[in-house]
């Protein structure tokens, strides 16, 4: 059935094309992508959601495309009526997020990068919070100059949880010091391209992967993220990191938004970050969600109304 259907498609046999499969890692990408949309439409049925495709491309092109539906999923609970549905975005983890750009390929680029995640953590927030927060104030200010009959979007970071990142790091080193012996005395290779690609370097980032080119409603500020109404709910497969297609969920207006642009969120968030031979275990807190149920009911999305030239026939 695999070889007839590899024939048909794509013109070759097995070795071929998985050959071409294997040398081609954006192939497997979009393989990996596909396959967590299939397996999130069926932990939303098994959850009780009654789970209907949006076109990825409505005909029309880009202005046919309703803004309020820019998610792969319509979902609403099975037995509610009406025209009220939350919108779900499917995403996965970035495969490179650990050594582009050789960001950590020496034991002094990992402490570097470890050390303001591991200690003095309620101040490093406190220092995130207030960096962003005086981004957003200049921005603010210089667009409020040009636009001075219309107000600037608010800032709504959450001091609990500001930024882009929600890794979860303590009782790993007890200082500084013993942080320092331990990235030290791991072997050369971990380091490595080759270890990161593989998940056996020295640490695992989970870090989204959003890269879309968006540009603001109110304030026309043009970034290559998604906008915060482009959908109620992202879905994140960690499969890339957990080695297991498992789903984390976030509700973007929970969530901080880009400072220089409130519309905007990030194009990347760090979930989690597993260390080698000391943390295997991926912790999620807020303003993440193991259960798609808990962010509904604890973030409390708006509901949108279905837009039913968005809807894709094809079976979930």
């Amino acid at each position: 059935m695999l070889k007839d259907f590899i024939l048909k498609n794509f013109g070759v046999a097995e070795d071929i094309f998985l050959q071409a499969l294997i040398e081609s890692p954006s192939a497997q990408g979009y393989i990996i992508g596909a396959i967590s949309e299939l397996l999130l439409g069926n932990y939303l049925k098994d959850k009780g959601f009654e789970v209907v495709r949006i076109k990825e491309k409505p005909s029309g092109g880009n202005d046919a495309k309703n803004a309020e539906a820019r998610g792969d999923f319509y979902v609403r609970k099975r037995g509610v009526t009406g025209d009220d549905w939350l919108v779900i975005e499917s995403k996965g983890l970035k495969s490179n997020s650990e050594f582009r750009g050789g960001k950590l390929d020496s034991p002094e680029k990992v402490i570097n990068f470890l050390k303001g995640r591991v200690f003095n953590t309620k101040k490093n927030a406190d220092t995130v919070y207030q960096k962003g927060y005086q981004t957003y104030l200049k921005v603010k200010e210089q667009w409020e100059l040009k636009h001075s009959d219309q107000k600037f979007p608010d800032f709504k970071w959450r001091k609990e949880f500001p930024g882009c990142e929600s890794c979860s790091l303590d009782n790993i080193w007890e200082n500084e010091a013993a942080l320092k012996t331990w990235v030290y005395s791991l072997d050369k290779s971990y380091f490595t391209e080759k270890a990161y690609r593989d998940v056996e370097g020295a640490i695992s980032i989970l870090e989204t992967h959003q890269p879309s080119k968006r540009v603001g409603i109110i304030t026309n500020i043009d970034q290559a993220a998604p906008l915060v109404c482009d959908f109620n709910i992202m879905s994140v497969d960690l499969f890339l990191r957990t080695g297991k297609h498992e789903f984390v969920f976030m509700n973007p207006e929970e969530i901080g938004h880009s400072p220089s642009s409130p519309e905007h969120l990030y194009q990347n968030y760090i979930i989690d970050i597993l260390v080698k031979g000391l943390k295997r275990d991926v912790i999620i807190k807020r303003p993440w969600y193991r259960d798609v149920d808990d962010c509904i009911n604890i973030t409390k999305p708006c509901y949108r109304r279905i837009d039913r030239s968005q809807i894709d026939g094809r079976l979930v």
